[in-house]
Order: C-alpha cells, then structure tokens, then sequence
C-alpha cells in the first residue's frame, strides 16, 4: 500500500477509476442494480474489480459521470426541468428556482468526457497501481475524521486558493469521475465532496461520503503525508480525548 493509506487507515481503500479498452481480467459486470453507486462503487469497496461499457450501465447520468460520452441532450434538458419546477406528470422537485439557474449552477460546470467507446473501470487502489493501470481520479469513502484528516493533509506543502474541496449539487457519479477529473487539469486541483445527491446514500452507510480526487493530487498528497501530523496518532488521539487542547 502507498504511505497514505498505510498512515491514514481507512476502514475502506480507496478507489481507482480509469479507462480501458479492453476488460480487465477478473473484472465483473455491474449487478443489476440502477444506480451506479450500488452496482459499481460499493463492491470497488468491498474489494472487486467492476468494468462497465456504455452498453450495461443503466443510469443515464452514468453516461455523463463515468465518461461515457453523456446522455441524449432531450433528456438531458427534461432532468434540469425535473429538478426545478418539474414536467407534465412530473413534479418539480425543487433543487433550483427554474430550469435555467439549474443549467447554471449544475449542468455548465460539469464536463463531459469521453465518446462511449471505452470500457470504464472500477478497482481497488492498490491492484490498479500494482497492475499499472491509467488511473484518473481515487475515490475515498471517509468518515468526518477521515475527511478532516484528508482535508487537512490538503494544505500542508501545496499553496491553495480559499478551499481544497469542490462541493456543489452534481450526480453521485459525475462527483466521484467527471469532476475530480475536471479539477486534475487545474494548477491546483482541489477534491470533490460527494455522495450529496439524495437517491445513492441508501447503498452507503450514514455517516460516510466520498472524497474524490484527480490520480495527480493523490499521489503528491501521498508524497508528503510521511513528514506530516499523519505520521504518528496524535491527531487521531485529539479527536478521541475528552480534554480540550487549548484549556
């Protein structure tokens, strides 16, 4: 394993997102689940290796979130309506004023990558990297003091601007591939805070979230995590001590 997440100890490893031409050997199909967050994420935690093609992904906004290539511009424009002020037969459901702030806000800041071509690959960290996969974005799976230990980590040697994390409305997969990708062509790429959309945290327990970061900013935070505070246990004692440290 890497320094980081041999210090930080994650009860869940990190998972590698990239894309291949071909299926690697082991991998698994998506289970039937819709949501690609109960189909491909969840088993990536629990240690399988899940490649999908845009063929057997059944969400359409996996097609913009993992890279396919995106979705079909009319349904597209319908889900903005959906999540503002609704369609006929379709109640709004409230995430913007109207149809246009949500294109605003929402749709014109996340990119979409790819042409449909490739097969998108799930896999824990550590065997992508062993096998010398093209990794693109790692994907944590934290809890608050996992996140506040990556959040930390964030600022130690790296010049940041006012935040090291995007957190913003977007679909649970375009948070943990199209986004930390967006952000890994930046000069200062921050993380991505995700698992805010409503629908996806019922394959994940309460009190997690996912922490997504381009492959780049992983691997410098892996560099400087053994000279930082993740190097003994002192914090993680803090955040278990009953007494206040500036009393």
């Amino acid at each position: 394993m890497g320094n980081l997440i041999d210090l930080l100890k994650p009860k869940y490893e990190p998972v590698a997102i990239y894309r291949s031409k071909e299926v690697p050997e082991g991998a698994e199909a998506p289970m039937k689940e819709h949501c690609i967050v109960g189909s491909m994420l969840v088993p990536a935690f629990n240690g399988k290796t899940i490649a999908a093609s845009k063929e057997n992904v059944g969400c359409a906004g996996a097609l913009n979130g993992l890279g396919f290539g995106g979705e079909d511009e009319e349904h597209r424009k319908s889900l903005l309506e959906i999540y503002s002020s609704g369609i006929e037969g379709r109640p709004g459901r409230l995430f913007f004023c109207c149809p246009e702030t949500a294109q605003k806000n929402y749709a014109d800041k996340v990119p979409v990558y790819g042409d449909g071509t490739d097969v998108v690959v799930l896999q824990p960290l550590t065997e992508a990297e062993k096998a010398g996969a093209p990794v693109e974005t790692v994907v944590f799976l934290v809890n608050p003091l996992e996140y506040s230990a990556l959040v930390t980590l964030a600022g130690f040697f790296r010049e940041i601007d006012d935040s090291v994390v995007r957190s913003m409305f977007a679909l649970a997969c375009e948070q943990i591939y199209a986004m930390p990708r967006q952000e890994g062509e930046s000069d200062k790429p921050r993380m991505v805070l995700g698992m805010t959309e409503f629908y996806p945290r019922r394959f994940i327990d309460p009190d997690r979230m996912t922490l997504s970061m381009p492959y780049n900013l992983y691997k410098s935070l892996d560099d400087d995590c053994p000279y930082s505070f993740l190097k003994d246990d002192r914090w993680r004692e803090a955040a278990q001590s009953k007494k206040c440290e500036h009393c």
